[in-house]
């Protein structure tokens, strides 16, 4: 009997322990801003805008330790429109429908990681890292700039171990076309450099046509932040090329100059974009289209978990006829309506 209960007693201490080595996690942002657009020949528009900063969202990490180094662990993370969803603003905030911003399972040890599914691209990830927006807000870089994809369905990426602050990342994203291996095929990758005051990465992203032909968009990103202290400075120079199906081979090379000051208990970030139309756009007469953002921005934390923030940019695009908006102010989550906008919001993460 004493044997049997000494049995059932390490059992119990094995199997607690073996549960205490994984653990799932519920996590999300809310976030509700003010927009207020101008610029647009048809007016102003003045709306509740749901992910100003970065999308409202849902979702589950869990992560398992599977000994001797190695783990096994997940994202599923899903958006929703907390301003109240309609047909013409969901798709933004849910990122794509149901799970629609991240899915995937990644194995990661002394080897690297290796992820797959539902995930953001190394490009993506480099661009919002460097922007002092993040991607978010009136002001955010990819106004102006390729987004690299953001997030891709059926996206396998490789990262290896960081050695002296550097890390490699390859990417492929299967375009799943039956009888052709090309079509809506994406590679990518990074090199990336993180050391202290340091941040500094390279990368590249290309798409395949859906067709297969051989034709494409590429985007080729090098910029870095560098933190003083009393100020970060932030810099970014891209070169976004291509011939998407259909159209004419474009080139457009832009660059961000940014900084990030703490002021007052927060942040006041601001950047220049210039974008500059290397051959002539048909949508512009032949013409080049070139354009200009400044954008400026402040974020203040009421808590850990909830800041209130503002911010406002203007895009100027001095080769076009007015009224002409090939490029529009928006926010992480809304494409914007106007050259002109401002944003006044509450974000809470838990």
């Amino acid at each position: 009997m004493k044997k049997s209960l000494l049995a059932l007693a390490v059992l119990t201490a094995i199997t607690g322990a073996a549960h205490a080595q994984s653990s799932v996690t519920l996590y999300g942002k809310v976030d509700l801003g003010l927009t207020l657009d101008s610029g647009n020949v048809q007016g102003k528009s003045v709306r509740l805008s749901s992910g100003v900063t970065g999308g409202s969202r849902v979702g589950f990490k869990g992560v398992e330790d599977l000994g001797n180094g190695n783990t096994a662990s997940f994202v599923l993370e899903t958006g929703f429109c907390a301003n109240g969803p309609s047909a013409a603003s969901a798709g933004f905030c849910t990122g794509g429908g149901f799970l629609g911003r991240q899915a995937f399972g990644k194995l990661a040890g002394a080897f690297g990681s290796l992820s797959a599914g539902r995930q953001y691209t190394a490009g993506f990830v480099a661009l919002t890292t460097i922007d002092p927006f993040g991607t978010g807000y009136a002001g955010q870089i990819n106004n102006l700039m390729n987004a690299d994809g953001v997030r891709l369905n059926q996206l396998i990426q490789y990262t290896t171990p960081t050695i002296s602050g550097v890390s490699a990342t390859a990417e492929l994203g299967l375009g799943g076309v039956t009888g052709n291996w090309a079509a809506s095929r994406e590679t990518g990758g990074a090199l990336t450099y993180a050391v202290g005051p340091v941040y500094a990465a390279a990368t590249y992203y290309g798409v395949d046509n859906a067709n297969g032909s051989g034709t494409g968009v590429k985007a080729y990103q090098l910029g870095g932040v560098y933190d003083f202290g009393v100020a970060k400075l932030h810099a970014m120079y891209q070169v976004h090329s291509g011939t998407p199906t259909g159209a004419a081979y474009f080139r457009h090379d832009n660059y961000m100059l940014g900084t990030t000051i703490p002021v007052g208990g927060g942040n006041v970030f601001a950047s220049y974009v210039h974008l500059k139309d290397k051959y002539n756009e048909a949508s512009n007469g032949n013409q080049p289209i070139n354009a200009n953002q400044i954008g400026i921005g402040y974020n203040y934390p009421l808590s850990k978990r909830t800041s209130i923030y503002t911010a406002y940019a203007r895009i100027s695009e001095p080769t076009l006829a007015a009224g002409v908006l090939p490029y529009t102010v928006g926010n992480a989550t809304d494409a914007g309506t106007g050259n002109k906008a401002f944003n006044f919001g509450v974000v809470h993460n838990f």
